[in-house]
């Protein structure tokens, strides 16, 4: 498993836009923003744009992002 963070512009239920940040641990960039997905539509949400997915990466024993 691999760490990812997404950034993302989700839609609550008034369709007012939320800047959304998801953590966590995927397989690949495309799992880690079904992920994203279903942890949103879990909080009533509808996904309006993915902005970015990165991925994190231990380098010489700090944590960077890619």
């Amino acid at each position: 498993m691999k760490q990812f963070r997404t950034f993302a512009t989700c839609l609550d239920g008034a369709g007012a836009s939320i800047p959304v940040t998801w953590y966590g641990e995927a397989e690949t960039p495309d799992i880690a923003v079904q992920c994203m997905r279903d942890e949103a539509h879990g909080n009533g949400w509808s996904v309006g744009a993915i902005i970015c997915v990165q991925q994190r990466k231990i380098s010489k024993g700090v944590e960077v992002a890619e």
